[in-house]
C-alpha cells in the first residue's frame, strides 16, 4: 500500500513542520492513537483510512498517516481536530451537533453496524442475561458507557440507565467492581477487546452476544469543515474502495471484522432494537449496505433507518 503508517513518539507539530519546510510531495494526515491497549479496533480504522488514501493516490498523490501520542477523550480528539491544527481526521460515532460542527465523509465505516451492540458482561452473570428477552428486562441493569460517546444518550433516552466515564479503560473496571452490570460492545470490536483483555487482565468478564441491543448509528471519518481537500480526498477513495468491493473484501479479512461473515450467523439472537433521533440522513440507506445485509434487519428498520 502506497501510504505509510508512521507511529510518533514526538510533537505533531513539529513533524508537521519538518514535512512541510521540504519540497516532499508526501501528504501528511494526522489521526488519533489507541485508546487503550484494549483499544483493538484502532487498526481496523487505521486500515480503512490506509485504504482511502491508496485509492485516492492516483488523482492526490502519495500520503502518510501520522499518529498522535496522546491517548485522548472523543470530545477532545474534535477540540484538537478544529482548525486542523492538532489532527487532520478522527473517526466517531455520528450525531446532529457532530455534523453541525464538522465535515463528515459520507461513507460509513461499517456499514451501518456501529449501532449492533453485544453486551461485556461478568462471567457469573451469564444465567440472568440469558432470561432478558425485551427492553423492560434490561431496564433493570445498568450500563457502563463513554461520557463522550453519543450512543450514551440513546440508551438514555430508552430509559435504560448508563453510568459513564471519560475514559474508554474505566468502563471495564466499573464492570468488574459491579458498579454496572454490561459494557455494551459493537459486534464488530468487542470479540477482539474481551480476547485483548484476557491477556491483560484475566478471565473475569465475557462477551455475551445471545442478545444484542441495536439502534441506527452512522461511523464516519470527520475532518474540519475547511480542510475540504481532505474532505474530498477521504469521500473519492472510501466511495471508489466501496464501489470495486475491496472495502467490503477488507471486513472480511480483517482480524476485527472477520468474525462477522457469514452473516446469517446473526438469524436466531434475541434482538432489543432502540429508536435514535440523532440520525442525521436517515433516507440514505446506502449508508447501511451491511446492516441491511443482517437478517434481523427487516424485524427493525425495514420501513426507515429510525423506527
Amino acid at each position: 500500500m502506497a501510504s505509510k503508517l508512521l507511529v510518533l513518539a514526538i510533537l505533531l507539530g513539529g513533524v508537521l513542520a519538518s514535512i512541510t519546510s521540504k519540497a516532499d510531495p508526501v501528504t501528511a494526515v494526522r489521526t488519533i492513537a489507541p485508546q487503550s491497549e484494549n483499544d483493538a479496533s484502532h487498526s481496523y480504522f487505521i486500515g480503512l483510512l490506509e485504504l482511502a488514501l491508496s485509492h485516492s493516490q492516483d488523482k492526490y498523490g502519495e500520503a502518510q498517516v501520522l499518529l498522535s501520542p496522546d491517548t485522548s477523550t472523543q470530545g477532545r480528539w474534535f477540540r484538537m481536530l478544529q482548525g486542523s491544527r492538532y489532527l487532520d481526521v478522527i473517526w466517531a460515532g455520528s450525531d446532529v451537533q457532530r455534523e453541525q460542527d464538522y465535515a463528515a465523509v459520507p461513507v460509513d465505516l461499517l456499514g451501518g453496524i456501529l449501532g449492533v451492540r453485544a453486551l461485556i458482561i461478568r462471567k457469573q452473570d451469564r444465567p440472568q442475561f440469558l432470561t432478558i428477552n425485551k427492553l423492560a428486562d434490561l431496564k433493570q441493569m445498568v450500563a457502563c458507557h463513554g461520557k463522550h460517546w453519543p450512543d450514551t444518550e440513546i440508551l438514555r433516552q430508552a430509559g435504560l440507565s448508563v453510568m459513564t466515564s471519560s475514559k474508554y479503560e474505566a468502563n471495564f473496571v466499573m464492570l468488574e467492581r459491579e458498579r454496572c452490570d454490561y459494557f455494551p460492545r459493537g459486534i464488530h470490536e468487542g470479540y477482539s477487546e474481551i480476547a485483548q483483555y484476557h491477556v491483560l487482565n484475566g478471565n473475569r468478564l465475557t462477551l455475551f452476544d445471545d442478545l444484542l441491543i441495536v439502534y441506527p448509528f452512522n461511523m464516519w471519518f470527520f475532518v474540519d469543515k475547511q480542510n475540504t481537500k481532505l474532505l474530498e480526498r477521504l469521500t473519492y477513495g472510501l466511495t471508489a474502495a466501496r464501489d470495486d468491493g475491496s472495502l467490503v473484501a477488507f471486513l472480511q479479512q480483517h482480524m476485527v471484522t472477520a468474525h462477522l461473515f457469514p452473516l446469517n450467523k446473526w438469524a436466531d439472537k434475541t434482538v432489543i432494537f432502540l429508536p435514535n433521533d440523532q440520525v442525521v440522513s436517515t433516507e440514505d440507506k446506502k449508508a447501511w449496505w451491511l446492516l441491511q445485509q443482517m437478517p434481523f434487519y427487516s424485524r427493525g428498520y425495514s420501513n426507515g433507518l429510525n423506527k
